[in-house]
């Protein structure tokens, strides 16, 4: 006898293009207003722009990952267990743990939606009367809940219809063998990188160095006694906090490529890499604001 297995997403269209394109232009306003700080004397409008470009680009990665994971997300079902994936994040719920399956609209009791969400990226716990609720979904319409003994699981396949029947003919025929429950969180990497001495301290090493350029030039821009920021032309203080931006703006580039690189351990070896280049590119961002800051005079 074979084994049933259907393999299910949810809609693509809709929050692929919200998160591309709002991310486009958070980079594409956020590249404006740092060319328009370098453009800008030291001073309130200075930092106010740099402060505003900062803002706009804190999203980006998120907008980015979000986009990641609903490309890679799947609903899987077979005879033995319901395997539901979202980037980074898989939970396998073996069949025997499952209580039931079917629409959140059909609940008795609405459940709480994540307090963050965005058009593709409905993700999130909440606390519910039914017990926790995690939402691995990308949309808010049409969802469907899966409830095992520790909680409900919300997913959006784009057929909800169809999960439901292959979900009904996985239960009919029987599981063919026991398997157990597997739960895989984003978080668990950055356990696993904080417990490894090598990524450790080339990200510790990196970061420690972005955060001293940070501060050394934003000092030198805000006026205070730091090392040359008396001597500097308003134009080499500029150049400075510049600089050590784009240090800060590389490193979180830099640290995402090593993430998903170091999640599977046959390119681990290229997250090393990819983590050394950024620790030795820190020493040349501040090496660089250090040549601007106690080079130039006047």
């Amino acid at each position: 006898m074979t084994s049933t297995r259907a393999t299910f997403s949810p809609p693509q269209h809709p929050g692929a293009l919200f998160q591309a394109t709002l991310a486009l232009l958070l980079m594409v306003a956020a590249g404006a207003l740092y060319y328009r700080a370098a453009l800008l004397p030291i001073g309130g409008t200075f930092l106010l722009t740099l402060l505003l470009a900062l803002v706009l680009t804190v999203p980006v990665p998120f907008l980015l990952y979000g986009l990641y994971a609903l490309r890679r997300a799947s609903y899987e079902v077979n005879r033995d267990l319901v395997k539901l994936q979202w980037g980074w994040r898989v939970e396998e719920i073996p069949m025997a743990q499952i209580l039931w399956v079917q629409w959140v609209d059909a609940l008795e009791q609405p459940l709480p939606l994540p307090r963050i969400r965005w058009p593709g990226m409905v993700v999130g716990r909440r606390k519910s009367p039914m017990g926790e609720v995690e939402y691995m979904a990308a949309t808010t319409e049409r969802l469907i809940a899966i409830a095992t003994e520790n909680g409900l699981f919300v997913i959006s396949p784009e057929d909800p219809e169809g999960f439901l029947e292959a979900f009904r003919r996985a239960a009919e025929e029987g599981t063919l063998e026991a398997v157990e429950a597997r739960s895989q969180r984003p978080t668990r990497w950055l356990g696993a990188i904080w417990h490894d001495r090598w990524a450790r301290g080339m990200l510790l090493t990196a970061w420690i160095l972005v955060f001293v350029a940070l501060i050394w030039s934003n000092l030198a821009a805000s006026g205070v006694a730091v090392p040359g920021a008396a001597t500097q032309s308003p134009a080499a203080i500029n150049r400075a906090v510049l600089l050590a931006i784009a240090a800060w703006l590389f490193q979180g580039l830099n640290l995402g490529l090593g993430l998903f690189a170091y999640q599977s351990p046959q390119r681990r070896a290229m997250a090393y890499l990819i983590w050394l280049a950024g620790a030795l590119a820190a020493m040349g961002f501040l090496a660089s604001v250090a040549v601007v800051l106690l080079g130039a005079r006047g």
